[in-house]
């Protein structure tokens, strides 16, 4: 007695397409088409390889910098979450949350409040971008553990002083100018006509 595998590998044996038998039809196919499902896997797990890269740059530049916003990497890290992060729903929630946020101007007594919420609302965001990269970070870590050099915090804070200063430079050098010159044209001058 025949079994039904060995009936079906002698039928198969027996068909024929265009002169190949089945097994030849296969492994054509698999000649084919093995070639461009490889490439096709490879450029995917490389764009999704770039992707994380790039995921994971923002992160880290975010992460750096998150207790210095006047930090232009942290400008540029904010700026780089919709490109890097725009298929995923929690960090763009959190970005659009984060972003309505600092656009708003507080009343003078709301300061205080309005700062909290940038922070919580910031924690927020960074915490969804490494819960989006698989990283085991918590919340109150992110808020908690930051590090920024005291020395470094002073210079950022004596640079913007000398920015804040320079309109006022320019002012007193401008008036400074105008004195000089509206002195010179009230001397006589010692030409003879």
């Amino acid at each position: 007695m025949i079994n039904f595998v060995t009936a079906a590998v002698i039928a198969s044996e027996k068909l024929l397409y265009w002169g190949l038998q089945i097994y030849e039809w296969l492994t054509l196919i698999a000649i084919l088409v093995g070639p461009v499902v490889a490439v096709t896997i490879t450029l995917a797990t490389e764009a999704r390889r770039r992707t994380r890269e790039q995921q994971t740059q923002t992160l880290r530049m975010l992460l750096s910098t998150r207790h210095l916003p006047s930090d232009p990497a942290y400008s540029t890290a904010i700026n780089m979450i919709p490109v890097d992060f725009n298929r995923e729903l929690g960090v763009m929630t959190a970005w659009n949350n984060y972003i309505t946020t600092i656009r708003i101007r507080p009343t003078p007594e709301g300061v205080d409040a309005h700062q909290q919420d940038i922070i919580t609302k910031q924690t927020k965001l960074i915490f969804q971008m490494t819960k989006s990269l698989d990283y085991k970070l918590d919340e109150t870590d992110i808020q908690s553990t930051a590090y920024a050099a005291e020395g470094f915090i002073n210079r950022d804070n004596l640079m913007l002083d000398a920015w804040r200063a320079w309109p006022r430079i320019a002012e007193a050098l401008e008036t400074q100018t105008q004195l000089i010159d509206g002195a010179q044209g009230a001397e006589p001058s010692g030409e003879k006509d």
